[in-house]
């Protein structure tokens, strides 16, 4: 079930089969987002407590050059999302969000997968992350993709919880 990265113009596009997620028999589908796709980012994004994204912030992220977001597809809709954004050799993840009732059935380690190789396909070397030092669900899912803890920036979120700054830097 490996997916493959090809250049469509001058944006990759990752395309995966029908997945059935590791965890459960629910089948995914990770693509590329579309533009059409930003309300229903913002949607999730406003249910997974990303509230300081606008509705105008992923249609930018869309055209934004350096940025790439995938979305999952699970019983027939967009059941969350992952972007990046690729400076040189780095690639920042900037926002993942699964809505609840589709969590801890494999769609978030499909969807960091899918990040990973298309970082890698960028020419990215190394990927970072800050996650809300409170997600426990989320840093173990982080620490089984291969990433460590590196810094604490305090108070980084809106809600003043500490942001955990992770890294992997083994991509090639």
């Amino acid at each position: 079930n490996s997916g493959r990265i090809s250049k469509a113009s001058s944006r990759f596009t990752f395309v995966l089969p029908m997945l059935k997620s590791r965890k459960s028999s629910m089948k995914a589908k990770i693509r590329e987002m579309q533009e059409q796709d930003a309300p229903r980012l913002y949607e999730i994004g406003q249910a997974c407590g990303l509230g300081s994204w606008s509705l105008e912030s992923y249609i930018n992220e869309y055209n934004n050059p350096i940025a790439k977001y995938l979305v999952v597809e699970a019983e027939g809709q967009v059941a969350g999302f992952a972007g990046i954004w690729c400076v040189v050799d780095e690639a920042q993840v900037m926002n993942v969000g699964i809505l609840e009732k589709y969590r801890q059935n494999g769609l978030g380690t499909l969807l960091m997968e899918a990040l990973l190789s298309t970082a890698r396909a960028r020419g990215c070397s190394c990927m970072t992350l800050e996650v809300k030092e409170t997600n426990t669900a989320a840093i173990c899912l982080y620490k089984k993709m291969g990433f460590s803890a590196a810094s604490i920036r305090e108070n980084y979120y809106p809600d003043h919880v500490n942001g955990l700054m992770m890294r992997r830097g083994d991509l090639g």
